[in-house]
């Protein structure tokens, strides 16, 4: 997945560092989104708010409680195991974000993690 640029999320290992490594320069879509996280983490202006929500294992599948990380649970070989994200549950994330005040306000300009509750 696209690692928080402020520095914030636990290092990678190796292996990891390495599939990242092919899907940025394999996958032009991957490169993309750490090229747009990379660009709204510098924005430093009061007058644009925002929160960038990284989801965790995507698949498809109804919408389920979640909960909100400010880093990364699981390695990227955890596979489903270590957790996953609808994309409905990512969808009412966005939406809870913009329509609950203190959600906002306790991830405004950061970039946290979803992960569905099992």
């Amino acid at each position: 997945g696209v690692a928080n640029p402020s520095g914030e999320d636990n290092r990678r290992s190796t292996g990891e560092r390495f599939v990242l490594f092919l899907l940025r320069h394999l996958i032009p879509p991957h490169k993309d989104n750490e090229m747009a996280a990379s660009y709204i983490s510098k924005v430093q202006t009061p007058l644009i708010e925002w929160v960038v929500v990284r989801p965790t294992d995507l698949i498809n599948g109804e919408v389920n409680e979640y909960e909100l990380f400010d880093k990364p649970q699981k390695s990227l070989f955890d596979g489903a195991s270590g957790g996953f994200a609808t994309r409905a549950s990512v969808a009412k994330s966005m939406v809870d974000l913009i329509l609950t005040n203190d959600l906002w306000e306790e991830w405004k300009g950061r970039m946290p993690v979803v992960h569905d509750l099992e």
